[in-house]
């Protein structure tokens, strides 16, 4: 762990804008039980790398983990629109809003990030697991068959999509 804390460090002499070395320490730091460094770490980076998505998403993950919901949720969002181009940041951003109770605003997050990236697993499925546990069957339902044709023969996925389908039949009147 020191050997490579020592060349993560180094790497960051020679270029203190090398944004994957500030990561990877970081990275280390927070699985060695050492969160506040890895915070301070990243935080160092983005003073001079303020536009970098990257590091404000690993910013981000770090302060879930360190238990600061609010700051992470400031940087997930800021990562995600720094690159969106990147689904997972979006959909990592959306995870944590739901976390903390914040069910529309999720869904807002993953139904943008849908909309850029249509084929992202990840983003249908928590719009999905969202959607059903809101209520909203039909359109968890919608989701569902939108990503069966995605993944056709993929059985999870269709026994998801009949399961909707039964409650939905359930749930109306008769």
């Amino acid at each position: 762990v020191s050997e490579a804390e020592g060349e993560y460090r180094a790497a960051l002499r020679l270029d203190p804008q090398f944004a994957p070395a500030a990561i990877n320490l970081a990275d280390l730091y927070s699985q060695t039980g050492r969160g506040r460094e890895a915070i301070e770490v990243l935080r160092a980076a983005i003073a001079s790398l303020a536009q970098n998505a990257a590091l404000h998403h690993a910013l981000g993950l770090a302060l879930v983990r360190g238990k600061q919901l609010d700051q992470s949720l400031e940087e997930l969002r800021r990562a995600a629109e720094l690159d969106p181009g990147q689904a997972r940041y979006a959909y990592v951003y959306a995870i944590a809003l739901n976390s903390t109770g914040r069910r529309q605003d999720a869904l807002s997050a993953l139904k943008q990030n849908i909309s850029r990236h249509s084929n992202d697993r990840d983003t249908l499925m928590a719009i999905i697991s969202i959607s059903r546990d809101a209520g909203d069957l039909a359109s968890a339902l919608e989701y569902a068959e939108r990503l069966a044709k995605i993944v056709p023969g993929d059985r999870r996925i269709a026994a998801e999509v009949e399961g909707i389908r039964r409650q939905l039949q359930s749930a109306k009147p008769k």
